[in-house]
């Protein structure tokens, strides 16, 4: 039922894959000739002798040989006049890859690969029998093989047609198809397998040798321990490999075997006997040396700070000074602070909200105009678009002059021109973001607000935490072999805790703290003015000056609630569309409704788009007994 199964998923997989890739591979292979010395010791020395023709060009071809079980060593690639390939060994799904071809170099045409490589553990071992059991072509080749033969070598012990049984099968996985013709030749001591037919695409040729059981000696498996683990083991003073690990390529006899580790004292070299089939086990307890000990827990310890190294240098010098403690009423921000500069002294962070107040609080203090456009724009939202003209005389209000960053900001929405729709300004003003943003924090170090930049603060910590993970994972693997400290593991949680505490490393002054408690305390007031508003509305103009300090603390409506029924006329600076009475709360949401475009205009950036590539040829995956190959 399996086997009916897997014949009908082989046909789909024909009809719906094959051919569109043998289609794209662009090269047949004439010849597949592999020969096979079998040696007592259970070694096979193959050499697969391929011979294609590249219809367009290639770099070449890869061989996939299906490696689970048994144990490959290419020992040579050449081509039909055993000059040398270059060729690259490759893991793939289910064993090695072997490339071959130069990336810099197309070619054409008929070529010869011989490719040659020993086996281990491919003998299977029975009660009655001994049996070489190969696919000796594989069945995940994509292209046709119009010619397939494979020749071995017997063993010396074996003499006559008697001594071997012999099968042989051809056609799709699980066909059971036996189209080869097979002749022994007692003289050579050979036996050769001939495909009779063409093999069509994800087919191959397997075969079935026979022999008398004890024809082999069996494979003797000695695995290495060592406690702790990956100790390095030599065998006759020759490195072999890294504890815990099994080793089967030893003869029958007896052997040095040796561990040392880093740190550790070597024990004595032991005699170890390998008996054939057998598997034996052997066992090292390692003392770790006195200086080790000793620098193991100094290195322990140096892990623990390492690793929690960012909670200190958060609480030594991310943390602000202490404040009062106390909101104290402010009916004022400031003095000489900006909306700007406000909102992000209270965040630490400049956000778009940040910058677009800007363009209220100029409007205010009497340096452009607001004009609202009658057109709205939309299909079935409409949004107004806005006109922001700058004022060509300005006669300043209020005892603030224009700082080094309004002075830029204002340049970078007008540059030489007298007005800006903000519309046009959308995909367009984003490229002018980083250097206002980082004038601004300028802004507020150089009025002694930050000691040092909130941006390059986060910045140098979240690099730092980036590169702090990057050096753990580096150092992970040698570190565990070597060390046993965990100092890889340290870096890691280094770079994490630095990557979560960045965002609260900057640091105000003391005079940044103190404003800080002054914004407070004049944003509670503002959330209140309704209650209070006698106490806001003596001082003429006040609405206007700190509507955009509120639109920065995001409590304009509150804000506004407090005059809803002082101002009749709208402000000289705000030319709205319409006609009607003039409400504060309306003002507001109009004014919001442009501080929102606004902000979209400016963090706009122009749409991308992208596509994608893909490779000539290649190989969808390995297949049963043998693997398969392609070109690239």
């Amino acid at each position: 039922m399996l086997k009916i199964r897997s014949l009908i998923l082989a046909f789909f997989a024909s009809v719906l894959f094959i051919y569109p890739v043998h289609a794209q591979e662009a090269f047949d292979i004439q010849n597949f000739q592999t020969d096979i010395e079998m040696q007592e010791n259970g070694i096979l020395t193959a050499t697969e002798t391929i011979d294609v023709n590249f219809t367009e060009d290639r770099h070449g071809i890869f061989r996939d040989i299906q490696t689970q079980g048994i144990s490959i060593q290419v020992t040579g690639v050449t081509d039909g006049k055993d000059a040398p390939w270059q060729y690259s060994l490759e893991p793939f799904t289910e064993g090695l890859r072997i490339k071959i071809g130069d990336a810099n170099k197309l070619i054409n045409g008929k070529q010869v690969y011989k490719i040659s490589y020993d086996v281990r553990k491919a003998i299977g071992f029975f009660p009655d029998h001994d049996e070489l059991y190969w696919n000796a072509t594989g069945n995940a080749w994509p292209v046709n093989i119009n010619n397939a033969k494979a020749t071995i070598k017997l063993p010396p012990s074996i003499k006559t047609s008697s001594d071997v049984k012999l099968a042989c099968y051809t056609g799709a996985v699980y066909s059971e198809e036996s189209a080869c013709d097979i002749l022994y030749d007692q003289t050579a001591n050979t036996v050769t397998f001939t495909s009779k037919n063409q093999l069509l695409p994800y087919s191959g040729m397997t075969i079935v040798i026979g022999m008398p059981a004890k024809t082999f000696i069996p494979p003797s498996l000695l695995e290495i321990k060592s406690n702790p683990p990956n100790a390095s083991v030599y065998i006759n003073g020759d490195y072999n490999c890294i504890t815990d690990c099994q080793i089967d390529t030893l003869n029958p006899g007896k052997y040095d075997v040796e561990v040392s580790k880093f740190g550790y004292i070597t024990p004595e070299t032991r005699k170890v006997a390998v008996f054939s089939g057998n598997s034996t086990i052997e066992s090292f307890d390692l003392q770790m040396s006195a200086w080790f000990t000793i620098a193991v827990f100094l290195m322990a310890f140096l892990a623990f700070f390492i690793a929690f190294e960012p909670i200190y240098t958060f609480w030594k010098k991310g943390r602000d000074p202490k404040g009062k403690g106390v909101l104290v009423p402010q009916y004022e921000p400031p003095d000489g602070i900006s909306p700007a500069e406000l909102g992000t002294l209270v965040d630490e962070d400049v956000d778009i909200r940040d910058i677009t107040s800007t363009i209220v609080d100029l409007a205010v203090r009497g340096y452009l105009i607001i004009k609202v456009l009658p057109d709205a724009k939309g299909l079935i939202f409409k949004k107004d678009d806005y006109d922001l003209i700058k004022v060509k005389d300005p006669k300043p209000k209020g005892k603030r002059t224009l700082t080094l960053f309004e002075i830029a900001f204002m340049d970078a929405v007008f540059g030489s021109e007298p007005h800006k729709v903000v519309s046009d300004m959308a995909e367009k003003f984003y490229t002018h973001l980083p250097s206002l943003k980082d004038s601004l924090y300028k802004s507020l170090v150089d009025k002694g607000y930050f000691p040092k930049s909130p941006n390059s603060i986060r910045t140098r910590y979240s690099v730092k935490g980036i590169i702090m993970i990057f050096v753990g994972f580096f150092l992970f693997f040698f570190e565990i072999a070597i060390l046993q400290t965990g100092i890889s593991s340290a870096l890691i949680l280094n770079g994490i805790l630095s990557l979560i505490f960045s965002p609260f490393m900057p640091k105000k002054t003391d005079k940044g703290v103190t404003a800080r408690e002054h914004i407070l305390g004049f944003k509670h007031y503002m959330e209140i003015a309704e209650k209070d508003r006698l106490k806001f509305q003596e001082k003429e103009n006040i609405f206007y000056e700190c509507l955009p300090y509120a639109m920065t603390l995001k409590i304009a409506d509150k804000w506004s609630k407090a005059f809803k029924d002082v101002f009749k006329e709208p402000p000289e600076w705000y030319q709205g569309a319409g006609t009607g009475h003039f409400y504060p709360i309306s003002f507001t949401h109009n004014i919001q409704s442009m501080a929102s475009s606004v902000n979209s205009a400016f963090a706009s950036h122009p749409s991308s788009s992208g596509g994608g590539s893909g490779f000539s040829g290649g190989f969808s995956g390995g297949g049963g007994g043998g693997g398969g190959g392609g070109s690239w």
